[in-house]
């Protein structure tokens, strides 16, 4: 008898408190994990929201650089049917208009949030939803005549915001310096 209840001690089992135990030790473990694979997919969606939207003003940028490079009459305003030939702006303007290479006005503004193209009339977004432009500022330099020699040049500086999510938001402050790339004489 005592020999049977000995091979009885010997094959039980665990408790209940101790699955209890464990069970809660498994939650405590995989509640922190998942946390931390949270804040891991968090991060990945912020970096890249920002990458999607970087390249996007960068491609906006480039665009607008191009037209710079390659255009006339530079001056800080908005539309006119006959704007005049070339006006400096050193104290800065929040919109910006320039002959493109076959002639045509283009302005460039802040409308919406957006950095704006307007070309002929026709008014497009240059940015994506995803960028939201708080400050657009344009300043234009040695594009009046009488030519010193000196290439007109156009900087641009501007900040916002890029995502469309709080948790994903970030801000941004950028600056450039575009300049006509054709003889000035």
């Amino acid at each position: 008898m005592m020999n049977r209840l000995h091979k009885k001690i010997k094959q039980r089992g665990f408790t209940l408190i101790e699955i209890m135990v464990s069970l809660s030790v498994f939650i405590i473990i995989m509640t922190v994990s998942l946390g931390s694979i949270l804040s891991i997919l968090e991060a990945n969606d912020k970096a890249q929201t920002k990458k999607t939207a970087m390249d996007n003003l960068n491609f906006a940028l480039e665009s607008m650089s191009r037209t710079v490079r390659f255009g006339t009459n530079y001056y800080c305003g908005t539309t006119s049917t006959n704007p005049p030939p070339a006006l400096d702006c050193p104290s800065g303007g929040s919109s910006f208009s320039i002959r493109s290479a076959d002639g045509a006005l283009i302005v460039y503004s802040l409308s919406g949030g957006r950095i704006m193209k307007t070309v002929s009339g026709t008014m497009s977004p240059v940015t994506s939803s995803e960028i939201t432009i708080n400050r657009l500022t344009f300043y234009v330099f040695n594009s009046a005549p009488p030519s010193d020699l000196g290439q007109p040049r156009v900087l641009l500086i501007l900040s916002g915001t890029v995502g469309n999510k709080t948790s994903t938001q970030s801000t941004f402050n950028l600056q450039t310096l575009m300049s006509q790339r054709k003889i000035d004489i």
